[in-house]
């Protein structure tokens, strides 16, 4: 009998696994220091872009738009802020302070926040991707239907923060204390919590579903998920 060359139908193909991936800000490596920094603080709108900004004091300031590039921030007190909008490109943020800040709009690409406090932060809807947030103080923040792709948090304190309906598929949260945190309708597909304090974390078996846990934590959700362990 004459065959018919067709290859038999795979019944189902392989998954392939996440692998974590994410840039990290593209930086001169020389960058010179900002002039009177505080004198920027009083515009409106504010844009800078390879300049390196230190110890400057401008809690209370509302600030129409507000785009840096390329630029390095070190003990910046922005705290009980308000920005319509804020776009940060290739931007490292040590020891920073944004505390009560509110942000309209949020967008951040390539950016890491090292040591910084966000406490109370609201910023709902935000765009981020490539995002660094290493230790720090981020208790109470906001970031309600916010956007990370390619997320990495370590050494985190986000209790009681708020990410209802965020898309934090493959981000990362590495030693994070997220009780009480808020992740109702989020989605955590590659989602890794391996290591992080996870009682209490505000959530929905379907919300879970995909996301990277350890043994510790799958004793935890496992109530939620209607599995009994003897």
């Amino acid at each position: 009998m004459k065959q018919s060359g067709k290859q038999p139908k795979q019944l189902s193909k392989q998954q392939k696994a996440f692998v974590f991936n994410r840039s990290t800000p593209d930086l001169p490596s020389e960058i010179p220091t900002a002039r009177e920094p505080v004198a920027l603080f009083g515009r409106k709108a504010i844009s800078l872009a390879e300049c390196r900004i230190e110890d400057l004091h401008a809690e209370g300031s509302a600030v129409a738009s507000l785009h840096m590039e390329a630029c390095v921030l070190e003990r910046v007190h922005l705290s009980n802020c308000t920005f319509g909008a804020m776009v940060l490109k290739d931007v490292r943020l040590v020891g920073c302070d944004l505390a009560n800040t509110q942000i309209h709009g949020l967008t951040l690409v390539r950016v890491e926040f090292i040591n910084c406090r966000l406490t109370g932060l609201r910023a709902s809807e935000a765009d981020c991707q490539d995002l660094l947030v290493l230790e720090g103080d981020q208790r109470y923040a906001q970031f309600r239907f916010s956007r990370f792709q390619s997320a990495e948090f370590e050494g985190c304190n986000f209790e009681e923060a708020d990410f209802y309906g965020a898309d934090l598929s493959g981000s990362r949260f590495r030693r994070c204390n997220l009780r009480q945190a808020e992740m109702s309708k989020a989605k955590l597909v590659d989602a890794d919590l391996r290591g992080s304090m996870v009682e209490g974390l505000q959530l929905n078996a379907e919300d879970i579903r995909g996301a990277v846990v350890d043994l510790s934590q799958a004793m935890l959700f496992a109530p939620l998920l209607g599995i009994r362990i003897e």
